[in-house]
């Protein structure tokens, strides 16, 4: 057991080294897929990188990947203290595509462009690019001295006048560890970049929160009534009147098929958005011709290469190619007063399982992959080897409660509900003398709960309220968790409101004081919405009608709710007081972290202030 520690860098915890052996035993015997669930806080990157380490020393690669593109650097710090701490020579680093890399659309002022549209500059604009040109005097071995994130590459490309999405390319050869997002290993229309640079068939792929694979939109777009206005005026300012008509028509359809949503009330319904385009849709290569004509124009100008003919040509082709193709469904949704189409592809099980061969050995893991047979199969794999670690938080770290008089249950709450949830809402923010976060089934249910006074509630709780927003842009997002964890060290605190699967319930990490208690806001179920209905309908003809609804329904909205609970819960010498505000949750506690079920007590929300007051003392917090 010793042995598969021989790279960690700290102090073994409880199960460390019982993880690192069960790993290193299921590679020895030949496993091609090895899921390994262990709770947040657990410290699974540095156990799994310590048992990979000796692997990679042989020559060996590691391809870890990770939900999206900020999180790629975690797992390079961490080889690094495995590298400076036992002196190897082992070099790693985090992989960005061109939008993240680019210094020269960050040079022409084009920082908000797509991923596709840096693509396109850097096609068009290569040939006489600085940066391009400046790869040829970059020493490669001065940067092959340690790991490298992208910050280190992007800093050291910039200083060189080099282009750092080609360095990184040329680096990748060296490389013992790539740590990138997962549309490299999954979507077919990128990863052969990286694969044909760095072998799949001699790596082991590690993904990580690997519960997220459920949810991958693998072949999703959308356009809107604003992408279809655009491309219309782009038909008239190139005077194509034979393109210009099918336009307005399509858009007339459009305005007609919302006016008939609003009017009944209707969110979301199937769409064939081939009907609705008409005649357009036997233009979509003329459409891409023009786009790109368009795009070629705009760059010329110094602006970014955006064609709404080519989204729209781009969208309509999709929808041609997958239509009528079973676990593809094309919706029609109204938020704001604005209506979209959207090509949704839900075949999670069935594209993935063909992505899994590729690599000598899949390693899943993740604090919510329980129940993992229904993980498996739901990611499509069928042979695997699987360990599941047991909750290392209890009476010393955490007290939960459930309100047994309270839900979120229907279609909107009573305004009895609502009074009730705020003022529970408000006995917690009160009697905890630090940071708390309310995280909320819904966007829907937190706005009728705002509308109730839960800020003001939150105010004079003596917190100060943070609000997540449906449209909050990353840099927001950022300023805002920021003034959160500022808040945990002065005297006023924080209350953090977001909604279960937002950006704050899962990836955000609130270590010690930052926050001391999480209240859950219902159970986030989906409403049952089309986008619901055809998603639980798919599941249950793959699964059948049972497993099909918990595996499509039942499952997701209870990782959700584990993950927010997480947020309060890093290691060991965190504490933290849970309140999950929803009588159901006493249906699914198996299927909630197990400290719930072990330190939980029933109040209802009139109790709801000692209750905490009880749990506080005996956690000592605020002491």
């Amino acid at each position: 057991m010793a042995r598969a520690l021989k790279y960690f860098p700290y102090e073994p915890r409880p199960y460390q080294r019982e993880v690192a052996s069960f790993i290193r035993s299921a590679l020895s015997r030949g496993y091609r897929s090895i899921c390994v669930h262990a709770p947040t806080g657990f410290g699974k990157t540095p156990v799994i990188l310590s048992v990979l380490t000796p692997l990679m020393l042989r020559g060996a690669r590691v391809v870890w990947a990770v939900r999206t593109g900020s999180e790629t650097d975690r797992p390079v710090e961490e080889l690094r203290v495995i590298v400076e701490e036992f002196g190897l020579g082992l070099f790693g680093l985090s992989y960005r595509g061109k939008r993240d890399m680019c210094l020269l659309s960050r040079r022409m002022g084009l920082r908000d462009i797509t991923h596709e549209e840096a693509a396109y500059l850097c096609r068009s604009l290569r040939g006489g690019c600085k940066y391009y040109e400046g790869l040829k005097s970059l020493e490669l071995d001065e940067l092959l001295e340690r790991p490298l994130t992208y910050s280190d590459i992007l800093g050291a490309c910039a200083r060189e006048g080099a282009c750092p999405y080609y360095a990184q390319r040329a680096l990748l050869r060296y490389a013992g560890m790539v740590s990138l997002s997962y549309n490299y290993v999954v979507d077919e229309r990128v990863s052969w970049s990286v694969a044909k640079l760095f072998p799949y068939h001699r790596s082991v792929l590690v993904v990580d929160e690997a519960h997220n694979l459920q949810e991958l939109s693998l072949n999703s777009d959308r356009v809107t009534e604003g992408t279809v206005a655009r491309a219309l005026s782009e038909a008239e300012e190139y005077s194509l009147r034979w393109l210009a008509e099918p336009l307005a028509e399509f858009q007339d359809r459009l305005y007609e098929l919302r006016r008939e949503m609003e009017r009944g009330g209707v969110e979301e319904e199937v769409v064939d958005p081939l009907s609705l385009a008409g005649e357009l849709a036997e233009l979509v290569p003329l459409m891409h011709k023009w786009g790109d004509v368009v795009r070629r124009d705009r760059l010329e100008e110094g602006r970014a290469p955006r064609s709404s003919l080519h989204h729209l040509a781009e969208f309509l082709a999709a929808c041609s190619e997958l239509a009528g193709t079973r676990g593809v469904t094309f919706l029609a949704s109204l938020e704001g007063g604005r209506l979209s189409l959207e090509v949704w592809d839900m075949r999670a099980s069935e594209v993935l399982s063909r992505r899994w061969g590729r690599f000598a050995c899949v390693i899943f893991c993740s604090g919510t992959l329980k129940p993992i047979e229904a993980f498996a199969e739901i990611v499509g794999v069928s042979s695997y080897a699987s360990t599941a670690v047991p909750s290392l938080y209890g009476e010393r770290n955490v007290r939960a409660v459930l309100l047994t008089d309270a839900s979120t249950r229907g279609e909107t709450l009573s305004g009895d509900m609502r009074e009730r949830y705020v003022a529970a809402v408000g006995e917690f923010a009160e009697s905890l003398d630090s940071n708390v976060a309310v995280f909320v089934s819904s966007y829907r249910v937190m706005e009728e709960l705002i509308e109730a006074g839960l800020l003001r509630a939150l105010a004079r709780a003596g917190k100060v309220p943070l609000v997540e927003r449906r449209d909050m842009r990353g840099d927001e997002a950022r300023a805002l968790l920021s003034k959160f964890k500022e808040l945990s060290r002065g005297d006023s605190k924080g209350a953090l409101v977001g909604v279960m699967g937002g950006r704050f319930a899962e990836g955000a990490d609130f270590p010690g004081r930052e926050l001391e208690g999480v209240f859950l806001v219902g159970v986030p179920f989906e409403r049952p919405t089309a986008r619901v209905r055809e998603y639980v309908k798919y599941y249950q003809e793959l699964y059948g009608a049972e497993k099909g609804y918990f595996y499509g329904y039942v499952l997701p909205a209870l990782r959700r709710a584990s993950q927010a609970i997480g947020r309060a819960l890093r290691s060991l010498d965190d504490r933290a007081v849970i309140v999950c505000g929803d009588w159901r949750y006493a249906n699914y506690l198996d299927l909630l972290p197990d400290y719930v079920a072990r330190t939980l007590v029933r109040a209802e929300s009139s109790e709801l202030g000692g209750v905490i007051l009880r749990a506080k003392r005996e956690l000592g917090l605020g002491w």
